[in-house]
């Protein structure tokens, strides 16, 4: 195991923890196609929840809307968690933007920069986008049994590591600092916020995190464009729904909810 590898196995990422549930189990791989694919087999399996699956290297990582999530081996952090939160498939994307939010107030306080969330799953600097989500569920007659979140965080790969820029440009945690940081111990800070902001989630419901989430949302405020059902439509972001839609002022006139649509910041 390269020394790298060895920065993220279970020891030295639960030396740092702080949590109650999250990362008090760890299945560590120094490498995987996906470890969104591990956690969902494990939680199928009857994985309790706060289980993390952690691998050095991705060989298919993936993102939403069926984009790629690349990192080179031993740089960043590649980490999936169990999460049952219960309800029905509605309140996965309430659960990413949560699990976003609690992302964005980590990596704000860790780096010292202004880390905000770009709806549903990007976590941004003005430079670029540090960290993904990927949130993937499986629902049965009883609801929704668990909610794998696949987290992306680029932590330590330099500007010329960074995979190309499609939708955003890549930024990292070096790149936004010029310092190197212990991959383990950032983990377990984040994944301290995380199960903080989750909690709440799961005793109160969305709706007292909406106000913290609308909050850090980069595009409340601004124009926006989107395209549903072939047509393209503009307006400007006003903030999010209980159940975690965009909502829209639109241009024409009236409002709509987002839940899956692609959004393009105009200004």
């Amino acid at each position: 195991m390269s020394a790298h590898a060895r920065e993220l196995v279970p020891a030295e990422i639960q030396r740092h923890l702080a949590t109650a549930r999250l990362g008090r189990r760890v299945y560590f791989f120094p490498e995987t196609d996906s470890t969104n694919d591990v956690a969902l087999e494990l939680a199928r399996a009857g994985e309790a929840e706060g289980a993390v699956v952690v691998a050095d290297f991705q060989r298919h990582g993936r993102g939403r809307r069926g984009h790629t999530w690349s990192s080179p081996r031993g740089h960043d952090l590649l980490v999936s968690l169990i999460l049952r939160p219960g309800g029905d498939a509605r309140s996965v994307l309430a659960v990413t933007l949560v699990v976003a939010t609690a992302v964005s107030v980590a990596l704000s306080k860790l780096l010292e920069r202004d880390i905000a969330v770009r709806w549903p799953n990007d976590v941004v600097a003005p430079a670029g986008k540090v960290a993904g989500l990927l949130a993937e569920t499986s629902a049965g007659a009883h609801g929704v049994s668990h909610v794998v979140v696949g987290i992306g965080i680029n932590v330590n790969s330099g500007a010329a590591d960074l995979p190309p820029a499609t939708h955003l440009a890549p930024a990292s945690c070096l790149t936004l600092t010029g310092m190197r940081w212990d991959r383990a111990r950032l983990l377990a800070d984040v994944l301290g916020v995380v199960e903080s902001y989750y909690d709440r989630f799961r005793r109160d419901g969305f709706a007292p995190l909406r106000d913290a989430c609308e909050a850090r949302l980069a595009q409340v405020g601004r124009a926006v464009a989107f395209e549903r059902g072939g047509a393209r439509e503009t307006g400007v972001a006003r903030g999010v729904a209980l159940d975690g839609a965009l909502r829209v002022e639109l241009d024409r006139g009236g409002e709509a909810e987002l839940y899956t649509e692609t959004v393009e910041v105009l200004a």
